[in-house]
């Protein structure tokens, strides 16, 4: 009570102050209300001009409420106008909102003290009455009030967010200190409450710096956070640490905020007290190869680690000496993402080291590197067996050498310059029958007719690659074709079925529609039922003089794969016949009358 009764006093005297420099100025005020004299109208009509002349003490009382040590001092009029047009009437507004939070606070001491007993009231008061959004803030509440399980998320958003499309069960925008209190309120004693996620700048600049502190404790008790999304200012990131430790959460995702040294540093000691951690995601986080290589180290405690993506963040040589320590002790680790950093072929080195052990590794994607092809090798060499997917898309790889590409599922190499004998050292593997590759993705990659014709004839005994992607390329026509005696080779019967059955996509972009045509009947699953297809397509007449060697042995069977895959074409099921008696009559005859003089003649009665 004495405080608030000090900032009183300090209110009134500060206002005495304004109000002697206007007359002192000769400053008139315009009151929006059409008059009002008393202190409140006063400061919500005072110039800008009067709060940058007057630095005294006395003013800091208005801004109490809402000033934190990031705040710049006030700056003259002259100053801000220099900044462009709007930014004075911007500066207007924000002091004022400043003005208001310390009014609210002189009216309700309780919110600068942070002594509202949310328990008493929540009985007597409405959601109505905590906020005047109608549509989303008030549904956002109501559902957490109820603790309702269908509840997707608590999102707090910016202004420009909510205004824009942020209109979803679970989004909310603070009007207010108040609002942000029973916000906080209400998700502390929730039990269903999952995924936090801040999105957008000033998300709480209609509010109080003691209630913001005072909303995160509150999140801090609740237990049940397990996902954990951010894209928010420095301040905010700053303040989780109890939340984050305290829900033992399992996802964390932080892209888009920009963080200093001082901010990683402190983020990355708080996630190396997780233990539950198995999801983190981090983004566009600034801190420097040398700084970031210091701060990894922490997470050797996350044994648990599943995903781990660390993307555009200057990793380099120090980052990736501090992942081959924390790396092996990850056995659980799924996934790495490194991408957008500048990890280089001795880099390389160090990360193969470290991830040896991780047995249940299964993609690794380095995406925006600059790996050559020294780096490429490594990778292929060293990277445990579990590893199906690995993506390499736009660094320097050129593959000027032959390297085995066996050992993967998935290989991404879009956007590298690949040299002219390239496609042979792919081919060459996808030729092989140890090749394991069944998705491989070569858009962008300075191919053009002849090498396309290279990789088609890679293809003509391989089983296992379903999806090529060529797309972005230099093919004109004459590179498509070679696709199309792989995909269908009418030069016999035999050599149609023996045409690659299992290849059904050559990627989205600049793909002619009649290549895509071709690689439609490999899609059917069953690969007996497309060879078949394509033959009967292909050949309008089956030459059957190469089953004539066992005479009539090989008829039943002919005839029952016609009924089988040509119901629909019964000529072909009959030259093919005609075709077996023209060429051994007497063995037709002899079968059909020895079987006639075997059979007993029945009496009719």
């Amino acid at each position: 009570n004495a405080l608030h009764d000090e900032q009183v006093g300090g209110n009134r005297d500060a206002v005495a102050a304004l109000r002697s420099f206007m007359e002192k100025e000769g400053l008139s005020i315009e009151f929006s209300n059409g008059g009002g004299v008393d202190d409140e109208s006063f400061l919500d009509a005072c110039p800008l001009e009067a709060f940058a002349a007057v630095k005294s003490d006395l003013l800091s009382v208005f801004i109490l409420a809402h000033q934190d040590a990031t705040d710049p001092e006030f700056k003259t009029v002259s100053d801000i106008n220099k900044l462009g047009k709007g930014k004075l009437e911007e500066a207007k507004a924000n002091v004022r909102k400043k003005i208001k939070v310390a009014y609210d606070c002189r009216r309700n001491p309780n919110i600068l003290l942070n002594n509202t007993d949310y328990d008493a009231l929540a009985a007597t008061t409405s959601i109505e009455a905590i906020t005047e959004d109608v549509g989303m803030n008030q549904d956002t509440l109501q559902s957490l009030r109820d603790d309702d399980a269908n509840l997707p998320h608590l999102r707090l958003c910016s202004e420009e967010i909510a205004e824009g499309y942020c209109s979803h069960e679970g989004d909310y925008f603070p009007g207010s200190s108040e609002e942000l209190g029973w916000l906080g309120h209400f998700a502390k004693k929730s039990t269903r409450l999952q995924n936090l996620i801040l999105v957008g700048s000033d998300i709480f600049k209609n509010c109080s710096k003691y209630s913001v502190d005072r909303f995160f404790e509150d999140l801090g008790r609740c237990n049940h956070i397990k996902n954990m999304q951010i894209s928010t200012d420095l301040e905010v990131v700053a303040k989780l640490g109890p939340a984050m430790k305290n829900n033992d959460i399992t996802d964390f995702i932080a892209e888009g905020s920009y963080m200093g040294c001082s901010e990683v540093d402190s983020l990355f000691k708080t996630l190396g007290e997780i233990q539950s951690l198995e999801k983190l995601i981090m983004k566009g986080a600034f801190g420097g190869d040398g700084s970031l290589g210091g701060y990894i180290p922490s997470l050797a405690a996350c044994t648990g680690m599943r995903i781990l993506k660390l993307k555009d963040m200057g990793i380099r040589t120090h980052s990736c000496a501090a992942l081959r320590s924390i790396l092996p002790r990850m056995d659980a680790l799924l996934e790495l993402d490194l991408g957008g950093n500048s990890i280089n072929d001795n880099c390389v080195e160090d990360l193969v080291s470290g991830l040896a052990e991780c047995n249940n590794l299964l993609s690794l994607r380095l995406i925006s590197n600059w790996l050559f092809d020294d780096g490429f090798d490594m990778l292929i060499q060293g990277l445990p067996a579990s590893v199906s997917l690995l993506n390499v898309s736009d660094n320097q790889i050129a593959l000027a050498r032959q390297l085995p590409l066996l050992k993967f599922k998935e290989l991404y190499l879009p956007g590298n310059k690949i040299c002219s004998g390239g496609p042979q050292v792919i081919a060459a593997s996808l030729a092989n029958p140890e090749c394991r590759l069944e998705y491989l993705y070569l858009s962008q990659c300075n191919i053009g007719d002849e090498e396309t014709a290279t990789l088609a004839d890679g293809l003509r005994n391989n089983q296992r690659l379903t999806r090529m992607s060529l797309g972005d390329n230099d093919i004109t026509e004459r590179g498509w074709n070679a696709f199309s005696s792989i995909l269908c080779d009418t030069s016999s019967i035999n050599a149609t079925y023996n045409s690659n059955h299992t290849l059904q996509s050559l990627g989205i972009y600049r793909i002619p529609q009649y290549v895509r045509l071709m690689l439609r009947p490999n899609k059917e699953k069953n690969k007996s039922n497309v060879a078949a297809n394509k033959i009967l397509q292909a050949h309008r007449h089956l030459d059957m003089r190469p089953l004539f060697g066992r005479e009539l042995g090989l008829l039943p069977y002919v005839v029952a794969w016609l009924e089988h895959f040509a119901k629909s074409r019964p000529d072909l099921k009959l030259s093919s016949i005609f075709e077996f008696v023209r060429a051994m009559p007497m063995k037709v005859t002899d079968g059909v009358v020895g079987k006639a003089k075997g059979e007993k003649r029945k009496l009719n009665s």
